[in-house]
């Protein structure tokens, strides 16, 4: 390709920080030290054969998945082609680390990147909802019909509640790596093995919570709650990304949590 590829390092945080409101989504851009630790292990830059930084990706292989967070073309290299040569550098390095397929979500109105992601065998298999509620409205939130309650996952669980809940293998491993991140589970005293409950990886750094599942919409409340000890004094919110939920969507949205962004899940094979 007409692109070359390299790893990371931490003097390219200045051209992570020019092109990543190329997102527009309006998350907070992560301090540096915490974009050394969290991002530049998985970022490649792509660079054009006048060393301009033509774009990057930020993509973590978890086991036999790989997840593409974050693909940026720089406005001044798009219409060129590029996208891909990307996707396909992208690809071959999650198979040479063992992924046998990818995944990514993408905005429904990302003409461009829909074809593009298309273009190299994936597919759309849900949407996804990305909701802000105030920590004040979560009182308000309907109860669970069952006792349930809230605590840390010990780590020796996170395989059986990424099973659970179908999520990617080390997918709550891989959020244990980040500075603070909290990993909250439900559980009923009544059935303290049941794992389908709800489950949560907070950082309150954001503040949000990615994954956020819960078994019934009615659960979100003590999941919620169990999560704002872990929040930051200073905010008064948190975001949550509902993959394939519109029942908790429309129960959230009925007690005051506002819709920030629509997307889709695409994956394809490797």
């Amino acid at each position: 390709m007409s692109l070359t590829a390299r790893p990371a390092v931490p003097a390219d945080y200045e051209h992570f920080t020019a092109l990543v409101p190329e997102l527009a989504t309006g998350d907070p851009i992560p301090e540096r030290d915490r974009w050394e630790q969290n991002l530049m292990p998985g970022t490649l830059l792509f660079l054009a054969p006048d060393g301009d930084v033509a774009g990057y990706t930020w993509a973590v292989p978890l086991q036999d998945t790989g997840y593409v967070r974050h693909v940026v073309i720089a406005p001044a290299h798009r219409g060129k082609g590029h996208g891909r040569a990307i996707m396909n550098e992208v690809a071959a390095r999650l198979r040479s680390a063992g992924c046998k397929r990818w995944v990514l979500n993408v905005k429904p109105d990302n003409a461009p990147a829909l074809r593009l992601y298309k273009s190299v065998g994936m597919r759309e298999t849900y949407p996804s909802t990305v909701m802000r509620i105030d920590w004040s409205l979560v009182a308000g939130l309907p109860p669970p019909a069952r006792p349930l309650t809230a605590r840390l996952a010990d780590p020796a669980e996170d395989a059986a509640l990424e099973a659970a809940f179908g999520l990617p293998k080390l997918t709550l491993t891989a959020s244990r790596k980040k500075n603070d991140q909290a990993i909250v589970r439900l559980v009923d005293p009544a059935s303290p093995a049941e794992l389908h409950l709800g489950v949560a990886s907070f950082d309150p750094h954001f503040p949000g919570a990615f994954p956020f599942r819960v078994a019934e919409p009615s659960f979100a409340r003590p999941l919620l709650e169990g999560v704002r000890p872990h929040a930051l004094p200073e905010h008064t919110f948190v975001s949550l990304v509902l993959e394939d939920s519109a029942p908790l969507v429309r129960v959230l949205s009925e007690h005051g949590a506002t819709v920030r962004m629509e997307i889709l899940h695409y994956e394809g094979q490797l």
